[in-house]
């Protein structure tokens, strides 16, 4: 199932570039997976039960990300530099785990 995203994610993404991190839940209410590749934040919406359909919803570079902060501890804020503002919600794990994967991608050091 995760192949399935992680191959659409590679479509929207440059030569070179790799998924690095992968997280489900929903964001702005559709549920999917956060990609987050070398150079990119990709969310790739999922519907469908038996037949799921796939589609690329946010496809975001890091230079237009303005900032990626935690609302709850289970939403995470992601603003771009136009001021769109994105929910991701998760139900498994604090979002705090997801905003290091974030710094620790785009932040190296």
């Amino acid at each position: 199932m995760v192949s399935a995203v992680k191959e659409l994610a590679e479509k929207s993404m440059s030569r070179g570039d790799r998924v690095r991190k992968t997280y489900m839940g929903k964001m702005d209410g559709n549920y999917g997976y956060l990609v987050m590749s070398d150079e990119k934040l990709l969310f790739v919406k999922e519907e469908g039960f038996i037949r799921k359909s796939r589609s690329v919803v946010l496809n975001l570079p890091y230079e237009q990300v303005e900032a990626v902060k935690p609302e709850s501890r289970f939403e995470l804020s992601i603003t771009d530099k136009a001021g769109k503002r994105h929910g991701f919600v998760v139900d498994n794990i604090p979002v705090t785990v997801i905003e290091k994967s974030f710094t620790d991608i785009v932040k190296p050091g």
